[in-house]
């Protein structure tokens, strides 16, 4: 289904075969698969994928041939690349944002039957074009304070708690199925979030008398990144439960989450190449902010890293403080961590950030020029936890 892509047991063999000379992304099935069952054996409810996090097509073939069953969309694009690469699965239309042919679209050609809103006026959107159905699930978007520590949505999306009683009580009237979903933020440190928005989700359900058959949790489960202080993800799913049941009870509805991050971050590497070293302060790379670090320049949070001189670790005990910048003709190009790097890198030789799934791929530019990136698999990704050399 997807193109053949060059497959390699670990980096050091990649390396060694390519010596790749552009930037390259390095896929592991096998840790996409350990990262599923996480979800699989911790969360009781549906487990979706949010495309917008990585929406490369082996990510896609492979949730899907891991049994996910259902996408949380936010484009016909995106719709049209799940219609492609998990065929027949359902897709949750769920960013707020949407202009009437493009609900047109995801109703008539890609059969989408769940939305999802933050405004009454994108209700009346909705009915002029999606006739009212109980088979027509639309989804309240609320929101109910930020997140100690996460990537706020909130300032851009979400409705206050009688905000959304008014609006779930139109679906209502309106005859769709009527649904709430919430999102505490990405990479969310702050498990009581979750808990704070399924109480107002109680609250809402009860306050506009709809009977609430699913309420989706969104996503914001947090990546391993070394800098990150967030607990075990068990954690994250005995709170949610406990939340469930302490505030609805017998009448608990279905669950779904969607992730992005928590599925994709671990599964992928990315390998960049050394352009230039300058006084043993900065180090310049062959992508940088304008490409697949884009999103390392403005979240908070430092990917773990290591380098290769040819296809062995170079793992110097003289190490310094570095500047990282990427190759564009821009200042912006700068990444705002000091990385320690080995005192002596230079030119041609890799280095490899760890847990680089999330917001890469899909956040690329061409910008100056520097268009051409390289996948590949590998088998033994890196992930932070081994810097044994190879």
């Amino acid at each position: 289904m997807t193109e053949t892509i060059a497959a390699y047991p670990t980096t050091s063999a990649l390396i060694a075969a390519e010596a790749p000379d552009y930037p390259s992304f390095l896929y592991s099935e096998r840790e996409l698969q350990r990262a599923v069952q996480v979800f699989r054996k911790g969360f009781s409810g549906l487990l979706t994928y949010a495309v917008k996090c990585n929406p490369s097509p082996h990510i896609l073939a492979k949730l899907h041939e891991e049994g996910l069953q259902a996408f949380d969309v936010a484009s016909n694009t995106e719709m049209a690349l799940v219609q492609k690469y998990a065929p027949g699965a359902t897709m949750h239309y769920n960013n707020p944002i949407k202009n009437r042919r493009e609900i047109e679209r995801a109703y008539n050609e890609f059969g989408v039957r769940s939305f999802t809103i933050d405004h009454p006026q994108q209700l009346d959107q909705l009915a002029s074009v999606v006739p009212p159905d109980r088979d027509v699930e639309v989804t309240t978007r609320f929101k109910a304070g930020k997140a100690l520590k996460s990537y706020d949505f909130g300032t851009k999306f979400g409705v206050m708690e009688q905000g959304a009683v008014e609006i779930a009580t139109m679906v209502e009237q309106m005859g769709y199925q009527p649904s709430l979903c919430f999102h505490v933020g990405s990479q969310c440190e702050d498990a009581y979030a979750y808990e704070r928005h399924i109480a107002a989700a109680a609250r809402i359900a009860r306050d506009s008398g709809i009977e609430l058959k699913r309420l989706n949790i969104g996503g914001g489960f947090p990546a391993p990144y070394p800098t990150s202080v967030a607990p075990p993800m068990d954690y994250y799913f005995d709170f949610i439960n406990e939340a469930m049941d302490d505030n609805f009870g017998s009448s608990r509805p279905e669950l779904i989450c969607e992730p992005g991050r928590a599925l994709a971050t671990s599964c992928t590497s990315l390998l960049l190449r050394v352009k230039h070293q300058r006084g043993g302060l900065s180090v310049y790379l062959n992508d940088g902010a304008y490409g697949a670090l884009m999103e390392v320049k403005f979240m908070d949070f430092t990917p773990p890293v290591r380098v290769w001189r040819g296809a062995r670790i170079h793992a110097e005990e003289d190490v310094a403080g570095f500047t990282i910048f990427g190759p564009t003709c821009d200042s912006y190009d700068v990444l705002p961590q000091t990385y320690m790097l080995p005192a002596d890198i230079g030119e041609d030789d890799w280095i490899e950030f760890g847990l680089m799934g999330a917001y890469t791929q899909a956040s690329l530019t061409p910008f100056n020029g520097f268009d051409k990136r390289h996948q590949y698999f590998v088998d033994e990704i890196y992930t932070g936890k081994d810097v044994r050399p190879e």
